[in-house]
């Protein structure tokens, strides 16, 4: 089962007010503020789980840079300074219409405030919803894709595997565990996860895509879709806390510094990769 990353949003405060799902970086930023011209938070954050911070910056990274862009770097084509510039820009950006000191609130606060109607938005992926649905069982859910570029046709949906199954190579008991998994993957199980938990499956058939995910339809049943990439990081690189430490700076260079880390430490915890590339590439 696949997940879908990108802005989770109330329908039923949408339709109250007549917003629309935004299509642009212009039209999210103007959407923020006529929400919160209406009394009503925008977005809400638990950037003290620092995990959290991933998701609006995975979300933007699919949209805002290449694909392969690790693997450029990796091989001395490209820098994150350049690359990641608008990224780091655009979920700076957001801070604007998050909660006051989203740093001191986590990731059950923030399933909580949104279950609660404590903001119309909230930026994070469909493994989300049952979290959400444990506070308020009855909320009308929907999600979008994120809109970091300038041009919709730009788009692309956030989205990475949630669920799978292995079975070891030497396991003693390989035909039973091969007998759970035939039974899990029957599409009448299939259908009772997904309709409990949400997400999208990756076995073929004839799955519906949860309703919660329609605005994302089209890029789904399309594979418009992007891995994360921070699936790529080292997990010793902890770019999670840097992204948080970096929406915490308040300098007037703070995007720089951030993004002269996020170069450093990437040769750091990935030299011995490079190294061999470049020893296969000379």
């Amino acid at each position: 089962v696949a997940n879908a990353a990108g802005i989770l949003y109330n329908r039923e405060l949408f339709e109250e007010h007549g917003w629309k799902v935004p299509e642009t970086w212009e039209e999210f930023t103007a959407l923020c503020e006529t929400i919160a011209k209406a009394g009503v938070q925008p977005l809400y954050a638990g950037y003290k789980d620092t995990w959290t911070t991933l998701a609006p910056w995975n979300a933007m990274a699919v949209e805002l840079a290449d694909p392969d862009i690790c693997q450029q770097v990796n091989r001395g084509e490209a820098t994150f300074s350049e690359a990641y510039d608008t990224t780091a820009e655009r979920i700076r950006g957001l801070l604007d219409y998050i909660q006051p000191n989203p740093s001191a609130y986590g990731y059950s606060d923030a399933a909580t405030a949104f279950a609660n109607e404590e903001a119309a938005m909230w930026a994070i992926g469909s493994y989300a919803i049952p979290q959400i649905r444990s506070v308020n069982p009855d909320m009308e859910i929907g999600s979008f894709v994120m809109p970091a570029t300038d041009k919709a046709e730009d788009r692309w949906l956030n989205s990475g595997i949630d669920l799978q199954f292995c079975v070891m190579e030497d396991s003693p008991n390989k035909e039973a565990a091969m007998e759970v998994i035939d039974y899990l993957c029957q599409d009448e199980v299939m259908d009772l996860y997904l309709a409990d938990q949400g997400g999208i499956s990756c076995l073929k058939g004839d799955f519906a895509v949860p309703e919660e995910l329609g605005d994302m339809k089209e890029y789904i049943e399309s594979g418009k879709v992007r891995d994360f990439h921070d699936h790529y990081y080292p997990s010793e690189m902890a770019v999670d806390a840097m992204i948080q430490t970096y929406l915490l700076d308040t300098s007037t260079d703070a995007k720089e510094k951030f993004l002269k880390k996020f170069d450093t430490e990437w040769q750091r915890y990935n030299r011995d990769l490079i190294r061999r590339l470049q020893e296969e590439n000379q």
